[in-house]
Formats: C-alpha cells, sequence, structure tokens
C-alpha cells in the first residue's frame, strides 16, 4: 500500500517534501536551506529560520481529515476503506501461556504507512507557507524555496517581518484543521542579519544554533 502511494507523493508533494518523495533526498533538502543561509550571509539580506515541530505528528492527526485529504488527492474509495480499515477502531491482543487477554484499543500506529500518509496531511500546510511566502531570490531566475520539510521537521524561511504573520496563521489554521499542534519547546528561530530585529508571533524560543537533519545550521561569528 505504501508503495502504491508514492507516485501521489511524486506528483503533488516534489516541491517541498523530500521524504519518501522519489527525486528527493535529505541531502538536497539540507543544501537548499545551507545555499539559503550563505546568501543571507553574504548578500546581508534579512533571514530568519524557522524549524517547526509537531508534537507526536502522526498520531494527533485526525482521521477524518486524513480521509478527506486522500479524496482530495483522487485517491480510490476502494484503497481509503481499506486504510479506514488499518485505523480506525483498531485492536490487539496478547496472548500469554495460551491465554489471550481482552481487546486492547491501538491508539498509534508506525509502519511504511505512516510516514507516506502524515507527508500527505501535511502538504496543505506546506503549499500554503509555499504560495504566500517570497522565499529568497538567489539569482535573476532561481528562488529558494520558503519551506522545506523532511516528513514531520519543517524548515521555513522568513525574510520579511510580515511573513511572521503569515506563518502563525498557517500554522493556525492547519491546528484547527488536522487537530495537529505545535511543540513550541522544540521549534526555534534562528535570525540572522535584518532578522534578528524582527519580533516573532509564534511563541518560539531564539537560538543562536540550529540542529537540522544532521547539519549545524548558525549565523557568522560577526553576527552572533
Amino acid at each position: 500500500m505504501a508503495r502504491r502511494l508514492r507516485h501521489v507523493l511524486k506528483d503533488h508533494l516534489h516541491t517541498s517534501q523530500f521524504c519518501g518523495v522519489p527525486g528527493n533526498s535529505i541531502l538536497e533538502a539540507a543544501a537548499l536551506v545551507r545555499d539559503a543561509i550563505a546568501h543571507s550571509e553574504t548578500s546581508g539580506s534579512p533571514l530568519c529560520v524557522l524549524t517547526l515541530d509537531f508534537q507526536h505528528a502522526f498520531d494527533r492527526i485526525s482521521h477524518h481529515y486524513l480521509f478527506q485529504i486522500l479524496h482530495r488527492y483522487g485517491i480510490s474509495e476502494w484503497f481509503i476503506e481499506r486504510l479506514h480499515a488499518i485505523y480506525e477502531n483498531a485492536r490487539a491482543s496478547v496472548q500469554i501461556n495460551g491465554t489471550l487477554t481482552g481487546p486492547i484499543p491501538i491508539q498509534s500506529v508506525g509502519c511504511p504507512l505512516s510516514m507516506i500518509l502524515y507527508a500527505l496531511c501535511l502538504h496543505p500546510l506546506l503549499r500554503t507557507l509555499e504560495d504566500n511566502l517570497p522565499g529568497i531570490r538567489l539569482g535573476r531566475s532561481t528562488r529558494s524555496p520558503p519551506v522545506v520539510a523532511y516528513a514531520g521537521d519543517v524548515t521555513v524561511l522568513v525574510t520579511q517581518h510580515g511573513d511572521f504573520a503569515i506563518v502563525h496563521e498557517a500554522v493556525r489554521c492547519y491546528e484547527k484543521a488536522t487537530g495537529a499542534k505545535l511543540n513550541s519547546q522544540k521549534s526555534k528561530a534562528l535570525p540572522m542579519g535584518g532578522g534578528r530585529s524582527q519580533e516573532l508571533n509564534l511563541e518560539l524560543s531564539l537560538t543562536t544554533k540550529l540542529q537540522s537533519w544532521g547539519s549545524n545550521l548558525e549565523p557568522p561569528l560577526q553576527n552572533r
């Protein structure tokens, strides 16, 4: 089932999601963020790197929202019904010395499907940020995407003061629609250049160093 969904990831999530999408990799995601930081350092343009972490990721996503999103992606009713059977009212029993315990409700599921389904559920948030944030102009015809995600690890590149309100509203709408909850203690903001003077309205912790996908991100020494 996970393999069957990969073509949907490739068709819809190729620009901002780098986990599970054919042709995208975590190295490419890290390179995009580092290129944006390098451009900010060399040009002196303002930049604030936000890393957003959502509590319990897929486990908090409303199943109603999940199945609604799958319909919007054109997934067949036959396929959705089978996903529904896996995730709705799932029960397990434990056999001890030949005796089965009573049914135990399964509250969370970790399987190859979970990551792909979560990526599909997260995409409306990524698309909203893509459509409403300017990103960084690296050249005459090259634009760095304003948001990059690897599974549920979301990095947002903020370049203007008004961008913070856009991110705040997008996250608020996503939480309301899905049941997700931003983990403000694990979510961080790394301001650089002119971004250092901008105010945050996301209840994020300001930091002087970020670790994203195994790479340390920090401003140059003269800006710390």
